[in-house]
C-alpha cells in the first residue's frame, strides 16, 4: 500500500508549445491537473502527495514574466483547492519560502493554518525547493539549536530538514522524457521506487497514475537487507 507519492511535474512548457498555445497556458493546465491528481490520490487512499512546482534553479533562471505568472497562480491556489481545503485536505510546503514575495508567504501560511486540523490527505507543495539548499539550511538550523556534533546522525539530522514532518516517499513519479531525479527529496529517496513516464504533466491522468501504482506494487523492496 502506498502512503506517500511524490511527483516531479515536468514538460509543461513543451506541452503548450506542441499545442501552439501561449506560453502562460501551461500554468493553468498545470494547476488544473494538480487538482485532478490530488482528487485521484484521495480516492486511492494515498495519505501524502508531494508535488514539485518550483525549484531553486527555476526561481533563479526562468524568465521574469514566467515566474511572475507562476507566483500569481500560487497566490490563487486556495481557489483551486477550495472544496478540498474546506473538507479534508491539509496543505503543507517544503522549500525556502523566504525568497518568495511576502504576499505569497502570507497566503501559503494562511492556508496551512486553515487546514492544520484536516487529516484525510496531506498535500505538500515544493516551492523554491532544492536538495542542496535544504541540506545547507538544515545544517544552519542544527548549529543554531544544538552544538554537540557527536549527537548528530543520519536519523536525527532529518529533523532539521523541510521533510521532517512527513513520511519518506514510497513512489516518485517524473513526467516528460527526462530520466533523472534532479535532486528531488534526495535525502529521503534512497529506497523510494521511481516511475518515469513520457506523458507530459498536463496529460498525466488516472490511467498513467494506475500504471505507476502497478509498477510500485510489483517491485521488490528490500530496504538494504
Amino acid at each position: 500500500m502506498i502512503n506517500h507519492i511524490a511527483i516531479i511535474m515536468d514538460w509543461n512548457r513543451r506541452w503548450a508549445k506542441e499545442k501552439s498555445l501561449p506560453a502562460f497556458m501551461w500554468h493553468k493546465a498545470w494547476a488544473d491537473n494538480v487538482e485532478k491528481i490530488i482528487n485521484l490520490a484521495e480516492a486511492k487512499w494515498i495519505k501524502y502527495i508531494t508535488m514539485w512546482a518550483l525549484s531553486t534553479e527555476n526561481l533563479k533562471n526562468r524568465p521574469k514574466d514566467e515566474i511572475e505568472f507562476l507566483i500569481k497562480l500560487i497566490n490563487n491556489i486556495e481557489s483551486y483547492l477550495s472544496k478540498m481545503i474546506k473538507k479534508w485536505l491539509r496543505f503543507e510546503t517544503v522549500g525556502n519560502l523566504e525568497l518568495l514575495p511576502k504576499e505569497s508567504q502570507f497566503i501559503l501560511q494562511n492556508i496551512k493554518d486553515k487546514t492544520k486540523d484536516n487529516t484525510w490527505i496531506t498535500f505538500i507543495l515544493a516551492l523554491n525547493y532544492g536538495w542542496k539548499d535544504e541540506i545547507i539550511r538544515g545544517i544552519k538550523k542544527f548549529i543554531k539549536e544544538w552544538w554537540d556534533i557527536d549527537e548528530l546522525d543520519e536519523d536525527s539530522f532529518r529533523n532539521y530538514l523541510d521533510v521532517s514532518a512527513f513520511p519518506i516517499p514510497d513512489l516518485i513519479i517524473r513526467t516528460g522524457w527526462d530520466i533523472r531525479h534532479s535532486g528531488f527529496l534526495l535525502y529521503d529517496s534512497a529506497y523510494s521506487e521511481y516511475y518515469f513516464t513520457q506523458k507530459k504533466w498536463p496529460d498525466f491522468d488516472e490511467k498513467e497514475l494506475d500504471k505507476a501504482i502497478e509498477s510500485f506494487s510489483s517491485s521488490k523492496r528490500n530496504f538494504g537487507k
